[in-house]
């Protein structure tokens, strides 16, 4: 199970596009939260795509080159070999694809914008083709290099040797590729040369690792492609409605930034050593804090820290394998989720722990009171859960948790920058936390913490009791928690689910980011063995190209949910770093 080749993902932390088999089957433009013109991953029949071909019976193989999100692309017939390498060029919502072929293939652009819903006029311009959006100013332009023959409707021929493809989405036809500044546009093969320099030099910055060194890599790659460069913010997934249970209408978009989701890719950054990326991503979940409300008044935003746009349904897409129906949008944003500052405060506390950086610490010391303030009143309160259960609010013991672990790492910034002012009213606020979580939050019949106060179940989250400090990993009530954990949300290969029970019903498709939670509470635990035997799990699950999503179908190891996911790509970092380093788990 699992290791399929799946789909290649691409970014230039602009936007993505996914990739399978020499086709670009997603591809929103301008930026990763736009609509997009490539849908064919949610619609089969209308949805649009970039395709190309050999004109013979083929087998082809995909990999990345290097340590970046290059793809390479192998397509092998009787008479020869197609090569194909495609990249997004830093800073432009273009792709390129770059073709050296022994055998003839065909290109075929069917751009439909707006999610597949509208057309395009077709223009063909000297050295290549622009489609415009019908009754709009957009365009997708497509410069050609190569031996071609244009067949009609957005086809082409080619023939033998070298052939490239630039793809460029302007918001204004005038000024795309064939507009006037058409000739500022780089030359594909110095293009190639700067994007690989990049990605090279970016993953050198990061601590090295010496297991699952390749996977700890490609992790580190996902997270920068799920970083929008312009404001450092770092989204959840490139994808919209990827269903996480196939034909049961969890289908959500998830090209947002989770206040929650990017605090663990902080974490993992920042032990991985890529600081200056941690804090540009802290900088931009603060300036999204609002000091008159609620802290983080939604638990998402857009990319410009901006609530998101009200969730809709794309009626006239198909959905992926037929699971209806397509979302975009997430009406999870009108959610109260009391979880999230602790995420936030523990990622900056990271960060610091780390960094060093005082003066980061102080110059956000407004965001910090305004935290410990916000949780100091309303953490005895009810509250919708991590996993945005949509059927009520309860006393979550993660959100306990977290609400202790905000005041806690409050207190200590405080104290860490010579801030001691109400540090012991919020200790003693903290220690208050405590108490009720372990007297109302444990069940001595069940020998283990539970999901919510009152309840007989367990949850996924319950693993992070000892990650954040709050419980000793060996205390007996924690290993107790862990047993009932793996017996009751094991899944039989090795992977967990997150919940027993959710609004949905049965949770029956194991979770990714659990089994990063689980090899990181052993590693505490002292139990390495089974730390590192927790993350092969994961791994074995991921695609050929170390990629992963959210969930796995526990019966085939198909990858499930948007795609890929940064909560299992963040966890896998997080993990390989404390397992290489001690310190790195203290903290």
């Amino acid at each position: 199970m699992g290791k399929e080749i799946g789909y290649v993902f691409l970014s230039n932390s602009r936007t993505a596009a996914l990739e399978k088999d020499g086709e670009i089957v997603w591809f929103p433009c301008p930026r990763f939260d736009s609509p997009s013109i490539f849908s064919k991953i949610l619609d089969e029949k209308s949805g649009g795509s970039l395709l190309l071909r050999p004109k013979a019976r083929y087998d082809v193989t995909t990999s990345y080159i290097g340590d970046g999100l290059i793809a390479k692309s192998v397509f092998s017939t009787a008479r020869g070999r197609l090569v194909a390498i495609d990249f997004m060029p830093l800073a432009m919502p273009a792709i390129i694809r770059m073709i050296e072929s022994e055998v003839p293939f065909s290109v075929t652009i069917n751009p439909r914008f707006v999610y597949g819903k509208v057309g395009a006029d077709i223009a063909i311009k000297s050295g290549g083709i622009s489609f415009r959006e019908r009754g709009m100013e957009d365009s997708f332009d497509v410069r050609i290099n190569g031996n071609y023959r244009y067949m009609g409707n957005g086809a082409f021929q080619f023939g033998r040797g070298k052939a490239s493809l630039m793809c460029l989405y302007s918001k204004n036809f005038k000024y795309g590729l064939f507009g006037a500044a058409g000739d500022v546009y780089p030359d594909p093969k110095e293009a190639l040369d700067r994007t690989q320099s990049y990605w090279k030099a970016q993953i050198a910055m990061a601590r090295t690792a010496g297991i699952f060194v390749d996977e700890y890599k490609r992790s580190l790659a996902v997270i920068m492609g799920l970083t929008y460069a312009p404001s450092g913010a770092i989204i959840a997934a490139p994808t919209a409605s990827l269903p996480a249970m196939i034909g049961k209408g969890s289908n959500w978009d998830y090209r947002y930034v989770w206040i929650r989701d990017a605090s663990y890719a902080v974490e993992a950054l920042a032990k991985a050593g890529l600081v200056y990326r941690a804090q540009r991503a802290l900088s931009f979940m603060a300036s999204t804090i609002d000091l008159s409300l609620k802290n983080f008044n939604h638990p998402l935003f857009e990319l410009d820290g901006t609530a998101p746009a009200a969730e809709r349904e794309l009626e006239w897409l198909a959905g992926y394998r037929d699971s209806k129906p397509v979302r975009v949008g997430n009406g999870a944003y009108v959610q109260v989720q009391k979880d999230i500052e602790g995420e936030f405060l523990n990622a900056l506390y990271t960060y610091f722990a780390i960094s060093k950086d005082a003066g980061f610490v102080k110059e956000n010391m407004w965001a910090i009171d305004a935290i410990a303030s916000w949780c100091s009143r309303t953490w005895n309160d009810k509250s919708t859960s991590l996993w945005e259960e949509r059927d009520g609010k309860r006393h979550f013991v993660h959100t306990k948790l977290m609400n202790w672990v905000a005041i806690d790492r409050a207190c200590r910034l405080k104290l860490a920058v010579g801030e001691d002012r109400d540090a012991a009213v919020l200790k003693s606020i903290s220690e208050k936390i405590r108490d009720e979580i372990m007297k109302k939050g444990f069940s001595k019949k069940h020998g283990s913490f539970i999901k919510y106060y009152g309840s007989d179940s367990v949850d996924a989250s319950l693993l992070l009791l000892p990650l954040y400090g709050f419980i000793d990993a060996r205390d007996g009530r924690f290993v107790g928690t862990v047993d009932r954990i793996i017996e009751r949300l094991g899944s039989g290969n090795g992977l967990l689910n997150r919940t027993e029970n959710d609004y949905e019903g049965e949770d029956s498709e194991p979770f990714t980011l659990t089994n990063t939670w689980l090899a990181r509470a052993y590693i505490r635990m002292g139990r390495r063995e089974k730390a590192v035997k927790s993350l092969k799990a994961l791994a074995d699950m991921s695609t050929k190209l170390m990629l992963f999503g959210e969930r796995v179908d526990h019966r085939t190891g198909q990858i499930l949910g948007n795609f890929p996911q940064l909560f299992p790509h963040a966890g896998f970092v997080t993990a390989v770093a404390e397992y290489e380093s001690a310190d790195m788990a203290l903290i």
